[in-house]
């Protein structure tokens, strides 16, 4: 990922609520001060945006894992954790975790030069 997909996504999701390039881009500044990725800085906008706007933002294990410096086992752990405590608080889990089947895995072959016009 880089500065300019940052921008161009969180734009594209959040300009009807009235965030400015401007102020993207200082908090960008202060994540790459920080030595975040970009990565990391888009999890965190995007986490700051969804709690701000109420608009539900869904994260990858990977995403969470990269964002928080844990490992990805290290965050199952603590999603199977947590879900287990909710459950037997009676909460409704999907309000915090959801699993998705991903479906089969596709691999394409594509001989160089195939992909000239």
């Amino acid at each position: 990922m880089t500065k300019t997909d940052v921008i161009n996504n969180i734009m594209a999701n959040y300009q009807q609520y009235g965030i400015d390039q401007e102020w993207l881009e200082e908090s960008i500044k202060s994540g790459e001060e920080q030595g975040f990725s970009y990565q990391t800085i888009y999890t965190g906008l995007r986490m700051a945006l969804g709690s701000a706007t109420g608009q539900e933002e869904l994260f990858t294990v990977a995403e969470m894992a990269e964002a928080l410096g844990e490992p990805e086992g290290e965050i199952i752990r603590q999603i199977e954790e947590l879900t287990g405590e909710l459950q037997e608080a009676g909460e409704d889990t999907e309000q915090y975790f959801r699993r998705y089947d991903t479906g089969e895995i596709q691999c394409f072959m594509i001989p160089a030069g195939g992909l000239k016009s």
